[in-house]
């Protein structure tokens, strides 16, 4: 009887074939908007935090502490203003700071932006934000699959993705590009070498080429001569910069913390102190990542609101859908009651009809979600370079899956009282 009763469910839905798929459409679409929505705002935030890792401030001369982070740590733009040396060495002068990296950002290969840095970068700086540097040995380091880390002059370091991407591999040689790849010029004259690889960290960081400091220093220099002299200047060597040339984009900055915490008490005050020089901007990744997030949220919640109103009336198609079936299928239940089916029975197939179009439409919405998170991941790395790999808690997956099943069920109670209701000796009687 319950095989009788799941072929009469599924050869209704399979005889309205155009209804039930625009009505399955209609709850994917719902479900899929409202995953990616969470999925791509719970990635987004994750990646942010993780790009931050054990740095407590960012030290840069950029127009905002906004855009200072998200040029300087989530290479997200090219820095449009510089520190001088002196302004660096100040702070690492600081009894109250641990550690002051200094990074030149505005270079690129093939549209992978490129950040000069010194060899303790890699030492000091961690994408984990609870690596110490002076206490921690292995835990949070970052990681080398091929090669070795930066040593000398002209070598870069890839990020993950960059080597996958790009086919690059150690001794390979590359030229950089002044600026974006396509809208700057070619440093002739200058190739790098490859000399490592870094572990995946899932931070934007993967996607960064890894120079020296002082080979940066050197061939913007070159530029400059070159344009002054008309191309007479000679080759410049590292004993040639001045103090113009030695110029950064920022710096990252941890304060001493005592052993077993992350904060700073020294922190607050090393910033305010800062931010009393106005050519100097200040930034907390974490707060001003907390910034983007709020003002993010306002969005969410529109989207998040659309998502279910678009979830209801997908709800109200079910509904009319079956209660217009169930208007046509008058006959056909009042036979089934003949043959022996009770109401019970009847009002049974009619709510697993629409408990299995809500299903249907979730599962679907889950398609569509995967594949909606992986276009707005795309759109982040081409429109702002942030690297968000879309990921949804499983939590996330059940709650949406069951709210709109629920709501499906919820839909098929009217036509579920109408065939409750349906007179058996009214429908059938002879026709004409």
């Amino acid at each position: 009887m319950a095989l009788r009763g799941s072929r009469v469910v599924l050869g209704s839905l399979l005889a309205r074939r155009f209804q039930t798929v625009t009505t399955t459409l209609t709850v994917a679409i719902a479900v899929g908007l409202l995953l990616t929505i969470l999925s791509m705002r719970d990635a987004t935030r994750q990646t942010l935090e993780r790009g931050a890792g054990n740095m407590h401030l960012v030290v840069s001369a950029e127009p905002s502490p906004l855009v200072s982070v998200l040029n300087s740590v989530f290479h997200a733009g090219t820095p449009s203003r510089a520190m001088t040396w002196l302004q660096v060495q100040q702070l690492q002068r600081d009894p109250r700071v641990a550690y002051a990296l200094p990074i030149q950002q505005g270079d690129s290969f093939e549209n992978y932006p490129v950040m000069a840095v010194e060899p303790d970068f890699f030492e000091l700086f961690s994408p984990d934000a609870a690596y110490d540097p002076e206490r921690d040995e292995e835990r949070g380091r970052w990681k080398i699959t091929e090669g070795r880390r930066l040593e000398g002059r002209f070598e870069v370091v890839l990020g993950s993705r960059v080597a996958r991407e790009t086919g690059l591999r150690v001794g390979d040689e590359i030229q950089l590009t002044c600026g974006l790849a396509g809208a700057g010029f070619v440093h002739q004259g200058f190739s790098y070498e490859v000399v490592g690889v870094l572990e995946l960290s899932g931070t934007p960081h993967d996607r960064v080429i890894f120079s020296d400091l002082a080979s940066g220093w050197i061939i913007h220099a070159q530029d400059k001569r070159d344009r002054e002299s008309g191309g007479a200047a000679g080759r410049v060597g590292e004993d040639d910069l001045s103090a113009a040339d030695r110029l950064v984009t920022g710096v990252y900055l941890r304060g001493v913390v005592r052993e077993g915490r992350q904060a700073s008490s020294a922190v607050a005050e090393l910033a305010s102190e800062l931010r009393r020089n106005p050519s100097l901007t200040v930034a907390s990744p974490a707060a001003e990542i907390d910034t983007l997030f709020r003002i993010v949220s306002r969005v969410d919640r529109l989207l998040i609101a659309v998502a279910f109103v678009v979830l209801v009336s997908g709800a109200v198609s079910i509904m009319l859908a079956l209660y217009s079936a169930g208007q046509m299928r008058r006959r056909e239940i009042a036979t089934f009651r003949v043959l022996g089916a009770s109401r019970g029975r009847i009002v049974g197939w009619v709510l697993a009809e629409a408990i299995l179009l809500g299903a249907a439409g979730a599962v679907v919405g889950v398609g569509m979600s995967v594949l909606g998170g992986l276009a707005v991941s795309w759109g982040l790395r081409v429109q702002l370079g942030l690297v968000v790999e879309p990921a949804v808690s499983p939590a996330a997956f059940g709650m949406v899956g069951i709210a709109a099943v629920a709501l499906a069920a919820l839909a098929g109670v009217a036509p579920a009282i109408l065939a409750y209701r349906t007179p058996v000796a009214e429908h059938l009687r002879p026709l004409g």
